[in-house]
């Protein structure tokens, strides 16, 4: 059987997670939850942290080891300061509304 490789961004819309579930899940800086799910990019820890959160908000395992999320790039020191005030402020807004 053929294993479904996906972004985490479609893997996160396939099961309706949010980005404010995926913050408030985490408790990280939402830069870092916008980061991978726009630019497929973030710490290690941050991803490894998002991914678990992703694989208990969905009922379906997600993890570097099961390898079925692709795309991914590890970085040390991510460019969080490519997430605009505008798209910070947008997602922070969504999750006020829950």
């Amino acid at each position: 059987m053929n294993q479904i490789h996906t972004t985490f961004r479609e893997a996160r819309l396939r099961h309706n997670i949010t980005l404010s579930l995926l913050i408030k899940d985490t408790n990280i800086d939402p830069r870092a939850v916008i980061l991978l799910d726009q630019q497929n990019q973030g710490t290690p820890e941050h991803i490894d942290q998002l991914l678990a959160s992703l694989s208990r908000l969905s009922g379906t395992e997600y993890s570097r080891r099961t390898k079925n999320i692709h795309a991914i790039t590890f970085k040390l020191h991510p460019d969080y300061e490519s997430i605009t005030p505008d798209q910070l402020a947008a997602v922070l807004r969504c999750s006020d509304d829950e």
